[in-house]
């Protein structure tokens, strides 16, 4: 960094309305309650503070993480360096527009899902289930046996890092699977959901019949990140791991779920460098017996601890 942690508080708190906070534990603001603290956090008011914040990091060559609902995310146990800007009290706006829904990217996927059913509205009910912030869902573009949730999307607005706002359409995104082409450097901050007219007790059976299956095949009771690794083409990473033997395997206080292959779970006390460990092996069985490479989907970031 090119200034120091309290030097970048003192200059953020005078120019943003959000609160800045120093070595606050990541481990409060991730799903997997693993993590290091950020070297310095802002939660941006608004829009203005969050094109305040980018312009501040890009002119001061400051690392930036955008941290929104924190799933999907692994914080290495050194922490983060640089600037974490966390938009979990920020975009949540939230409205129907004839067919369409418009949301903020900071409100949570079980919110838009809510509404939707309670519009009417059906296409995103493949959603259930999945957590986080839409706006992360989107990066990601999130995945579920009914589809992405790229599937109905209509338009994205971000900021860049130089404080300008931009507008895209779904198709200039370069959606794939678990992935868009978001231009570098980007905050997506609304975006907008093309559905159509549905019947809401049929929307609401869907959800509940998701949740049900859901419930009894994924450790949902035991912190997790979601799945660890990306699917390989026409088949599924947890069947692979499952089938290298390496359900219950633990090291510390993190263990491969018993339930389903695909997940790692903190029991208690778990470290970023316990799930890695469990990550790799898994990669490296997987790989010896069937040749195929697994794929991480979890975004690991931070450092790891010196020594």
């Amino acid at each position: 960094m090119v200034m120091g942690e309290v030097k970048l508080k003192e200059r953020l708190q005078g120019c943003i309305r959000g609160e800045v906070l120093i070595g606050e534990p990541l481990s409060y603001h991730t799903y997997f309650r693993i993590g290091g603290p950020a070297e310095v956090m802002a939660y941006p008011a608004g829009l203005e503070d969050l094109k305040t914040l980018l312009k501040v990091a890009r002119d001061e060559a400051i690392p930036v993480l955008i941290l929104g609902g924190g799933s999907n995310m692994l914080v290495l146990d050194g922490g983060v360096k640089g600037l974490v800007i966390n938009l979990s009290r920020t975009f949540l706006e939230l409205s129907v527009a004839g067919e369409q829904i418009r949301c903020g990217a900071g409100v949570r996927t079980s919110r838009l899902l809510a509404l939707s059913a309670r519009a009417s509205l059906t296409g995103l009910e493949g959603l259930t289930g999945v957590p986080g912030s839409v706006g992360g869902a989107i990066r990601g573009n999130a995945v579920t046996p009914l589809g992405t949730i790229a599937d109905h999307l209509d338009w994205v607005r971000m900021v860049d890092c130089s404080g300008e706002e931009r507008f895209m359409l779904r198709d200039e995104l370069g959606v794939a699977y678990r992935h868009s082409e978001l231009p570098t450097g980007t905050v997506i901050v609304k975006a907008a959901f093309a559905l159509r007219r549905g019947v809401a007790a049929e929307i609401r059976g869907t959800i509940s019949k998701l949740l049900i299956r859901r419930n009894l095949t994924q450790p949902v009771e035991v912190r997790s990140a979601g799945c660890i690794f990306k699917n390989p083409p026409r088949d599924f990473a947890g069947r692979l791991v499952e089938q290298a033997g390496l359900k219950g395997l633990r090291r510390g206080g993190a263990q491969i779920s018993g339930k389903h292959g695909n997940f790692i779970l903190n029991l208690g006390g778990a470290t970023a460098a316990d799930v890695l460990w469990l990550a790799e092996r898994a990669r490296a069985e997987v790989m010896a017996k069937t040749g195929v490479a697994l794929e991480l989907e979890i975004q690991v970031v931070g450092s790891p601890i010196a020594g």
